[in-house]
């Protein structure tokens, strides 16, 4: 048997570096927001250069290409790390200097800014402090003491991040996308599809055909107007996203994804209370309890997979740091429940559903066969939904909400029947009246069309979406300028955007011909 050969092998890890994993965030003068969560990671001896790490995506060199969401998995939580953040000017000048900052068991830490900070895009710094775990420590201690001249002792700044503060007045756009079948064309229908995505390296993830020009595109048109992402994935897959994003050319705000852990521990936590206080579990009896346990534990189940509160939540949560007059645009696609979530949100910052009402509506919310939302969640989102109204007025910020409509669900007018019944009685009509409270439509070309005719793109500006729509595979066929005409004859848009679907359709013609 022949010996392998040392320089086919990978690297041995021989040191432990400490990053500080964040998404970006966005807020106003008076009130904004940093989070992320801090991990242990293996390194080579290549990678104790420090100049070669990229801090803002925890990345070293040349990993951008390689990372998946598999091999973040298994990236090692610091407990209860104790941090300091930091915020620095485009110049260079420190603006903000945090108290300690405590994370919690899984590393994840986050922190208010209360203080009045500058308009502009500024960069946090996260720094190591201390720990405040005994076992984090010792297990520290332990590497240090077999390990010689280790980083690990030595690294201050664990992370940085990007932080775009809007002025208190700013009454221009924020758009707030989804990812998975709004932007990124993933299978998360099959096992095998969601199973897949773990493996993926950014280079793999393939784009809607046009979309990531569209972002770019309406970036420029709406005068630089932030972009935050929001996707159900889990918070394992952010390096990866960061650099998916990247590697596309389009530049974002904030990164939203979902902490699973944060509903295993709920589970967790629900069970070791019922068996330690049964008296409180059983005091309405028996059948009540067993029925709320059930309840509990399918919800929790379900919001694994699904999205209703957890992205409401993240909606309204972010809408707290946004400035009052700040107007949203919306995108989504019809594949889960992302038009009911949009309406829902509208209906809340209206304060059209409040108080009990909306805790226990949203408690026996069952949308498309799901009851995903807890007790717990229907709480949270009540007091978010309050706040804002108490900051910002019942005012609904979303002016445009688009769905991506693919194969894999309803049309507009079916996403239109399916959100009607599932609301109060009388509510769609008394809010919305003759309108709707999204747009269905198919792909970029479709978005285009109707952010064309709102006014928020040049006409120029769709252009370059369809041509980077062109030569791009879909459903195992590339994509042609017989398939983009047939695409805008049969496009589904709303009235007002008629005339714009047909005058980019018969321009597109004489140009393809020219």
């Amino acid at each position: 048997m022949s010996e392998s050969n040392p320089s086919s092998q990978s690297p041995s890890i021989t040191d432990i570096k400490r990053i500080a994993v964040c998404g970006g965030s966005l807020g106003r003068e008076r009130r904004s927001f940093i989070r992320g969560q801090v991990v242990d990671i293996g390194i080579t001896d290549l990678m104790r250069a420090e100049g070669l790490w990229d801090l803002v995506t925890g990345l070293f060199s040349g990993d951008e290409k390689r990372i998946t969401p598999f091999l973040d998995f298994s990236l090692a939580p610091v407990r209860k790390p104790v941090l300091r953040i930091e915020v620095y000017n485009e110049s260079g000048t420190k603006i903000f200097s945090s108290g300690k900052v405590k994370a919690d068991e899984d590393g994840f830490f986050s922190c208010e800014i209360r203080d009045r900070l500058p308009v502009g895009k500024h960069t946090f710094h996260v720094i190591l402090e201390g720990l405040d775990s005994f076992r984090q420590y010792s297990k520290d201690l332990a590497h240090l003491n077999s390990t010689e001249d280790s980083i690990l002792g030595k690294t201050t700044i664990v992370g940085k991040g990007k932080l775009r503060i809007l002025a208190e007045e700013y009454s221009g756009f924020i758009v707030t996308s989804d990812i998975d079948q709004t932007y990124l064309a993933t299978d998360i229908h099959s096992g095998k599809g969601k199973f897949s995505t773990l493996f993926e390296t950014p280079e793999q993830k393939r784009a809607l055909p046009g979309m990531p020009e569209l972002y770019r595109q309406l970036r420029r048109g709406l005068d630089n107007a932030p972009l935050a992402f929001i996707s159900a994935s889990p918070h394992f897959f952010r390096r990866t996203m960061l650099a998916t994003i990247a590697t596309h050319k389009i530049e974002i705000e904030s990164l939203h994804l979902k902490y699973l852990e944060g509903t295993i521990k709920g589970v967790f936590d629900k069970v070791i209370d019922t068996i330690f206080n049964p008296i409180d579990f059983l005091q309405n009896g028996f059948k009540p309890a067993w029925s709320r346990t059930k309840k509990f534990l399918g919800a929790s189940y379900q919001s694994l997979f699904d999205q209703m509160s957890y992205k409401l939540s993240i909606l309204l949560y972010d809408r707290v740091f946004q400035p009052t007059n700040s107007k949203e645009i919306l995108m989504g696609d019809n594949t889960e429940s992302d038009y009911m979530i949009f309406t829902l949100y509208q209906l809340i910052c209206l304060g059209k559903v409040e108080g009990d009402a909306l805790e226990d509506y949203l408690y026996d919310l069952n949308f498309l066969g799901r009851d995903a939302i807890t007790r717990d969640a229907a709480r949270r989102i009540r007091k978010l939904g309050e706040e804002n109204v108490r900051i910002h007025g019942r005012i609904n910020p979303v002016t445009l909400s688009l769905i991506n409509q693919t194969e894999k669900g309803p049309k507009h007018e079916e996403m239109i029947r399916l959100v009607k019944e599932a609301l109060p009685a009388g509510v769609w009509e008394q809010v919305f009246g003759g309108e709707d409270a999204f747009f269905g439509t198919e792909s970029s070309i479709g978005m285009s069309v109707i952010l064309h005719a709102r006014g928020h793109l040049e006409f120029t500006q769709v252009f370059p979406v369809v041509s980077e729509m062109i030569g791009k595979w879909v459903d195992g066929k590339v994509i042609d300028e017989t398939q983009i005409l047939g695409q805008l004859d049969k496009l589904t848009v709303p009235e007002f955007a008629e005339g714009d679907r047909k005058m980019v359709r018969d321009l597109l013609e004489k140009a393809f011909k020219g």
